[in-house]
């Protein structure tokens, strides 16, 4: 790639080579596979690693009329990536291109160009290295200097294997949470104890695994506020609504969005009181193609982003959260939609420790992150930036913390060459430091 990468002034190579490069990674919100880093995996080959479980590659290959089979079919492993190394000298200009020689290059040392004539001999040579520990699950962890990493788990999930690395905490993914249903309600009780049968013995058992998770580390919770999320304020109804599903009775679309609210509302005032910080990611379109969906599964890289954000339902949630007894949790807000970013950012002063998230999801490239930085700090304030996290299944993907590093720091030169940021390195320097690690670092830290 080049010591160089996007950074294209002095100012940005120095901001990156002495304030950015060797900062700590803080990857507050990513699916990383705890199985794998407990048991220390050692995985097979490069396709196992890099290209089984990536919907990005999958999406980009079957917008270059890859052959299904080569990408979730029958075919060989080897098939398989042979089929990705063979488009991929199609896909300059998406940053699948710059992540992959990236990812081969820093992990891997291997500067042999992609593509289907190279393809066995990548092969080979990242297979051989695959077989040293220094490239197993927790080695590559490793390699990223990682300080804190949090995967996702539901409120169910068993949280012992997060103990096997001491950078290792539980995220609560909280979608489960705000579609309720028996069993569900079943398996908590369970899990703490306690029958649930009304509000009052929800709110309980919450309590406890949510005290569980915190001993656990865990700082941070996710919920997904898909396109066509409408708050309901509270009506008074929510006891006989989860009496009704423990009942094992089937709630009416208007019950389930009551009910949705009045989750939000319960767990957000649960993580105010621990001092979590709550993640809303908010206008996925989940749903496009039926075909997709039954193939790879509901993760399988074909959602879609949705219209604008309601903000006038997610300013009423905030706002009652906010006036409630245990007031607003720390919340970072992410819109999918490029053209919310301004709509988010004015919102976020409107709540003390709102803040938005960085380029999410499709928009966490060069492009999505550069207008995200343009926006941030035109409505907002740029200090205090909440920085990059992957929200990505892959080990390798840690490296998009360093894709987002230059990405900052070649804004922030180009800027200063221009006279619209103070020429001073100390002072770009302490920025850089702030976004990059320091924030993110401040919300961990309780």
């Amino acid at each position: 790639m080049g010591a160089r990468y996007l950074l294209t002034t002095e100012t940005a190579r120095r901001l990156y080579e002495e304030a950015a490069r060797d900062l700590p990674l803080v990857d507050y919100h990513n699916h990383l596979s705890v199985a794998d880093l407990s048991s220390d995996r050692s995985f097979e080959d490069l396709a196992e690693l890099w290209l089984l479980s990536d919907p990005y590659k999958h999406r980009a290959m079957r917008i270059c009329g890859v052959d299904e089979t080569l990408i979730t079919g029958q075919a060989s492993h080897y098939e398989k990536f042979k089929a990705w190394c063979e488009v991929y000298p199609q896909l300059m200009g998406s940053p699948l291109y710059d992540w992959s020689r990236m990812e081969m290059e820093e992990v891997f040392g291997i500067t042999l160009p992609l593509c289907g004539t190279n393809a066995e001999r990548i092969w080979q040579e990242a297979n051989e290295k695959l077989r040293q520990p220094e490239f197993s699950a927790q080695g590559i962890f490793r390699h990223f200097k990682v300080e804190y990493a949090a995967p996702c788990a539901t409120i169910t999930e068993e949280l012992k294997p997060f103990a096997c690395l001491e950078s290792l905490a539980p995220s609560l993914r909280g979608d489960d949470l705000l579609k309720p249903d028996k069993a569900l309600l079943d398996t908590l009780g369970s899990l703490t104890g306690l029958a649930i049968r009304d509000q009052e013995s929800l709110t309980q058992a919450l309590r406890r695994r949510l005290d569980a998770l915190h001993a656990a580390n865990c700082r941070f919770s996710d919920h997904a506020l898909d396109e066509g999320f409408r708050y309901v304020p509270e009506d008074g109804k929510s006891d006989r609504r989860i009496r009704a599903l423990a009942a094992g009775e089937t709630l009416s679309p208007e019950d389930r969005g009551a009910l949705c609210s009045a989750m939000l509302r319960l767990l957000g005032a649960e993580y105010a009181r621990r001092g979590w910080t709550m993640q809303l990611h908010i206008g996925a379109q989940r749903f496009t193609s039926s075909r997709l969906r039954t193939l790879a599964g509901a993760a399988g890289g074909f959602a879609g982003i949705g219209g604008g954000v309601d903000v006038r339902s997610l300013a009423a949630l905030l706002d009652d959260l906010e006036q409630g007894p245990a007031g607003l949790p720390k919340t970072i807000l992410y819109t999918l939609n490029p053209a919310d970013n301004a709509v988010m950012a004015v919102l976020c002063g409107s709540f003390i420790g709102v803040t938005q998230g960085p380029a999410w999801w499709w928009c966490d490239h060069l492009q999505g992150m550069r207008e995200m930085l343009e926006v941030f700090s035109s409505f907002s304030v740029l200090s205090t930036f909440v920085g990059m996290t992957t929200d990505s299944r892959s080990l390798l993907s840690l490296l998009r913390h360093d894709y987002f590093r230059r990405a900052l720091c070649g804004w922030i030169g180009e800027k200063a060459a221009r006279g619209e940021l103070p020429d001073d390195f100390s002072a770009l320097s302490g920025l850089v430091r702030a976004v990059c690690y320091e924030n993110a670092k401040k919300r961990i830290t309780i």
